[in-house]
């Protein structure tokens, strides 16, 4: 597999979030996010677009004039971000029951709504059995009350209903293990690693700029990945590809930062409104 990511490049308000999620003080001047765009063609007025609508959204917020920050208060999905490393610490030994969530009384109709809730159901690894009904295996730490909690925060519709299953009959218990491609997952995690290992080796001897780019949308790509995994029990799916990537991940995240601050830094100077 090349080291190319299979993202061509990201949209102003992805770029606007990856950067602030990956900075350390979670904060970052105006110029610094513009001259970070102009890497992946991103003009100025787009970036400044974003984060007016992020700042309406309440991701974001301004402390000081020409400084804008990550909003960290109470947000499901930063703490997913940012515990990314620790992902597989949330598996507990499986049971055999599922949790599911019935959502055929959803309005569909208000857009952004229902893909906050189709965004929920996908980050905790949820897959449709029939209509209306979405099942995971019951396998996560803090079981059906802590998961119906994660779902509410990360934007689950208010009319879905959040509950145990433990009495499938044996035709939809085959039919719910099979939901999720594992051989698919399998492959990619380890097209993710190839693809790190390589693009590493290939950037250290290129220009900054150009490391700074791949290594974003590369870094972008597998921790969406990582973000994504349904964490199935060991009898579903075993974790050891995943478990490789998070490591080899780690490692390139550590020298991707490192990359950024230089990059950055030589934009020292040009950080006004």
């Amino acid at each position: 597999m090349s080291n190319k990511s299979n993202i061509d490049t990201l949209s102003a308000t992805e770029l606007v979030l990856d950067l602030l999620e990956g900075h350390a003080s979670h904060r970052l001047p105006v110029q610094k996010l513009v001259r970070a765009a102009s890497l992946f063609d991103i003009r100025p007025q787009a970036v400044r677009v974003a984060l007016t609508r992020l700042a309406r959204q309440g991701r974001v917020e301004s402390p000081a004039r020409g400084v804008y920050a990550l909003q960290t208060r109470g947000s499901t999905l930063l703490q997913d971000v940012e515990a990314w490393l620790r992902r597989e610490e949330r598996a507990v030994t499986w049971n055999g029951y599922w949790v599911g969530v019935s959502d055929a009384g959803a309005p569909r109709t208000q857009r952004t709504r229902w893909r906050r809730h189709l965004r929920a159901l996908a980050l905790r690894g949820f897959r449709e059995l029939a209509p209306g009904l979405h099942l995971r295996p019951d396998n996560l730490r803090g079981g059906v009350p802590a998961l119906r909690g994660e779902l509410d925060s990360l934007g689950l519709a208010p009319e879905a209903l959040t509950y145990g299953v433990t009495e499938l009959d044996e035709v939809h218990r085959e039919r719910a293990r099979h939901l999720w491609d594992t051989d698919g997952l399998e492959r990619r995690y380890l097209e993710l690693l190839s693809a790190l290992a390589q693009s590493r080796r290939a950037l250290e001897r290129g220009p900054l700029e150009r490391a700074a780019r791949d290594s974003l949308l590369l870094g972008h790509e597998a921790i969406r990945a990582i973000l994504y995994d349904p964490l199935l029990p060991d009898q579903m799916m075993a974790g050891r590809a995943r478990a490789d990537l998070i490591a080899r991940m780690r490692e390139y995240q550590q020298w991707a930062r490192g990359v950024w601050s230089a990059f950055l830094a030589e934009g020292e100077g040009d950080d006004g409104a």
